[in-house]
Order: structure tokens, then sequence, then C-alpha cells
């Protein structure tokens, strides 16, 4: 119906009308709220399927140059000094088996895996990004520079493998390639931490020891490369047995003629029925890290955070003088964090360890006090030991040894023996 006001026409609309159009703009804006809260939610599941289901790693193989099996063996009066093992810096690297966990393999049955288990089917890529934290396998690393190696392994269907939450090769792989080095390289010394994940109900600390002797090549087992006598385990003061800061350079190498090892491990309580199994004969050579070693774990991710946390304990390690009695490892690397959302973000967005290790390593090498950090704590460990991103493998190198070969110049030429070190 029309009408017309003052010359204005008005259109009026029958009750049918009104509630017809009340009913078509309700519709509209039902639409609108469903646009507006479903296309995020669309957008989301899309990333997200990409972001948790996506298994490229992001990195290249690295610097497989092979220019350093020999690092120590060379320096001109490394013996007439005799540095101790403490004192003397070296490159690590953190998980330095984990290049061969797969993305389709299973998740390592500890029992803290068990939620990891669960989610894989929706995120095996994300898992797989988060678990390799190197490229080569330990001979490569070995023969990248690096001469302390963080070693996960677990019991898994029988045998012993390499783990990082995903389950790896056949761990006898790893130490073969290990015992392949130091029967070719005299004079060198490997520092091997051995982390077990998963003992299941039959293995303990004690059983892999055994195992370990078993494991030969040129019919030499890891335990012919340990020239030191039993161990004070715990670095205690109450037992008997060699001190870590207690083993130099000639000892370990045999004045350099040899190749030497030195052994750790986690002393967490063996997961095994009472009395299934007895102590090794080879137990007492490995010394328990968290007694003998300052090896803080930050467990965050973001250069600005974890180099924050360095700075920290470059000054808490001095100042509680842990170079007097104490292996000091930098845990540079990065973890998958939760401690905010800026550690979230970085969880996401950094694709991969091996991806935030390459940008992250090229910073810390480039880092003004990074000399500094290696009088502190001499072992620097990281993710992907052979980047070549800002040539970080090459310059790293470099700067160890450096300090090493200034380690050797100040034990020869001044008095106080290694506390002139730390002058």
């Amino acid at each position: 119906m029309d009408k017309s006001l003052d010359g204005t026409r008005v259109i009026l609309l029958s009750r049918e009308e009104e509630r017809a159009v009340e009913k078509r703009a309700k519709k509209r804006k039902g639409t609108r709220i469903a646009v507006g809260v479903l296309l995020p939610v669309v957008v989301l599941v899309v990333l997200f399927s990409v972001l948790l289901n996506a298994r490229d790693l992001g990195v290249g193989q690295g610097n497989t140059d092979g220019a350093y099996g020999t690092v120590l063996a060379d320096i001109d009066g490394i013996r007439e000094a005799d540095p101790r093992i403490i004192d003397i810096a070296m490159l690590g690297a953190h998980d330095a088996n984990s290049f061969s966990v797969s993305a389709d393999g299973p998740v390592d049955d500890s029992p803290s895996s068990e939620v990891l288990g669960a989610l894989l089917p929706l995120s095996s890529g994300f898992q797989y990004r988060m678990s390799v934290t190197q490229t080569l396998s330990p001979h490569g690393l070995l023969m990248q520079g690096a001469r302390f190696l963080h070693l996960k392994y677990t019991y898994y269907d029988g045998e012993w493998r390499a783990t990082h939450s995903l389950v790896g090769r056949p761990f006898e792989e790893d130490v073969l390639e290990v015992l392949e080095f130091l029967h070719s390289h005299p004079g060198e010394v490997v520092l091997l931490l051995f982390q077990c994940s998963y003992f299941g109900e039959t293995q303990s600390l004690h059983t892999f020891h055994d195992w370990l002797a078993g494991v030969r090549h040129e019919g030499k087992s890891i335990y012919d490369y340990v020239r030191y006598d039993k161990v004070n385990v715990f670095g205690s003061s109450e037992s008997d047995g060699a001190d870590i800061a207690a083993l130099t350079y000639n000892g370990v190498t045999s004045n350099g003629s040899k190749a030497g090892a030195v052994l750790f491990d986690r002393r967490e309580p063996d997961k095994v029925k009472e009395g299934e199994t007895s102590e090794s004969e080879y137990s007492q050579y490995f010394f328990d890290i968290d007694s003998n070693a300052r090896h803080t774990w930050h467990s965050r991710m973001g250069s600005d955070a974890l180099i924050g946390l360095i700075e920290e304990e470059v000054k808490d390690v001095v100042a509680a003088r842990f170079f007097e009695d104490r292996l000091r490892v930098d845990q540079t690397q990065a973890s998958v964090a939760f401690s905010g959302i800026s550690d979230i973000f970085h969880d996401i967005f950094s694709w991969s360890l091996l991806k935030f290790a390459e940008e992250h390593n090229a910073a810390l090498v480039e880092h003004p006090d990074l000399d500094e950090w290696l009088r502190a704590m001499p072992v620097f460990q990281v993710d992907f030991v052979n980047s070549d991103k800002g040539d970080f493998n090459r310059r790293i190198n470099e700067k160890i040894r450096a300090r090493n070969e200034e380690i050797v110049r100040i034990l020869l030429e001044e008095e106080g023996g290694y506390e002139a070190l730390y002058r």
C-alpha cells in the first residue's frame, strides 16, 4: 500500500510482508556470522593440516667436507701441556643419532611418549620435524669436528634402537660408526653421553653396558678405548675411583698415540624387576652426567631467549667455580616449549629444529661473547653441527681450535696449572 505525506511517498507493508523482510534480514545476518566464524576455522584447519603433516625439514645437508677428523692430536705442545679433559673446548652434538628417525616410524615405548603416540596420526610431520636435530650420522658429525656426542637409545621390540621420541635405526650401527672413527684417529678424544628413553621390563643400564661390550669394530669394543680406571660414578667425596677432573689428555690417549673415549650416562632408576639383572663389570667406567657435569637444559625456543639464558649460565658457572671439578656443557640448542606465546609462535613457525638451528647457530658464532662462553663452558653443544649457514661449521671449529691452542700456550708458559686458564 502506498500513501503520500507532504509529497513524500511512504510504502506500508502488510504484516506478512514485514515478517518476510525480517526473516531475510536474519538469514543474511546469520550467513555473515557463519562465514565470520567458519572461515577462520577452515583456514586454521588447512594451515595446521600442512604444519602438522608436512615432512620437509626445510634445510639442506650442510657442510660435509670431512675436514675435522683431527682437531686435537695435531695441536703443537698438547702432550707437553697435558690439559684436563674438562678444560678442553669441544663441539658437541645434541641428539647425535637422530638423523635416522623416520616420520613413518613408531613412537618409542617410553611412558612419556604415550601422548605423542596417540597424536601421531594427526601430527606425524610436526613430530618428525621436532625430532631430527642432525643431518649426519655419528661418524659424519665426528668428521665435522664434533667430539661430544649425546646419543639417545631405547629398548624397542627386543633390540636397542636409536630414538628421539620417534624410533630410528638399530643402535648398534651408531656405536659401530663411533668405533670406526676411534680406530682410525689416534690422539683424538671423544666424550659419549648415552641416554636411555626406555629400558622395557627386562633391561637396565647394566644389561646395556654388557651389550656394548659385544659391539665390535676391528675386534675392539668401546671399552678398548677407555684408558682410565674405574670411576667415582657420582663424584662423591666418600667414594673411590677416578674423578672427572683428574682425567687428562695424555691419560685418555696414551700420550697422544691412541684415540680415547670418556663415557657418561644418565643414572635414572633402573626399570627392571628386582633380582633380574646384576651390576655389570663395565658400569664403573661410566660417569653419571648429572653428578659430574653442569649441563643446564634451557627448554626454550627463540634465539633471544636462549642467548639470554646462556649469558646467565656463564655467570653462574664462573661464580660457583664449576671449572674446578666438573665438565661444563653449554646447551645452546632449542626445544619445543610452551613457556609463553612467544615460544609457541616459535614452535610453529620455526618449522623444524634443524631450520631453527640453521639461523640460531649463525647468530651464536657471531656473538661477541663467544670466546667467554667457551672459557666458562668448553663443550659447545648444538643442533645441526655441520650447518653451513653463515659458514657456521668452519667458523665454530676455528673458534674451538683457537681456544685449545690458547689453553696449551697458557699451561706451558704460565704458572698455576688449570687455575691460570680462568684468571
